[in-house]
């Protein structure tokens, strides 16, 4: 099921609202990894993303994260802010290097993007993947 279908098929009385998730980064060197953050907004504490869980998907770059360009480092940053913002690790896998390319190889030295802001670009891209379909049939 994508994730599109599950959140439209919810009823509006199962729904529940929940803080927003704020990811962001300041570019600390010019060169190796760079540490990423998650915070609950309005006033939850930062903490840090890890690389592991999207490590165990797909292992782009052993070495963790990184963003402005199309490399390695920036594939793996995409597949963890999809994998943690969407949990579900079919959708992370297949989007991701879309992702990488529409949004972490423009950023700059800083950046930041909701949780919320992610949802939609997975929505958006399902929605051309539908329209695809249906135009070849």
């Amino acid at each position: 099921m994508s994730l599109t279908s599950t959140i439209l098929n919810r009823s509006s009385d199962a729904c529940q609202i929940y803080p927003e998730t704020l990811y962001y980064a300041n570019r600390i060197s010019d060169g190796g990894v760079q540490t990423v953050f998650k915070k609950l907004t309005p006033d939850g504490e930062p903490s840090e993303l890890s690389p592991g869980p999207s490590q165990k998907l797909w292992n782009h770059s052993p070495d963790g994260f990184q963003w402005g360009y199309g490399g390695s480092g920036p594939a793996q940053l995409a597949l963890a802010l999809l994998l943690d913002a969407t949990t579900d690790p079919e959708i992370s896998r297949n989007f991701h290097q879309a992702f990488k390319w529409d949004k972490v190889a423009g950023w700059g030295e800083s950046w930041y993007i909701t949780r919320h802001a992610i949802l939609d670009w997975v929505a958006l891209q399902e929605s051309k993947l539908r329209l695809a379909n249906l135009s070849q049939n």
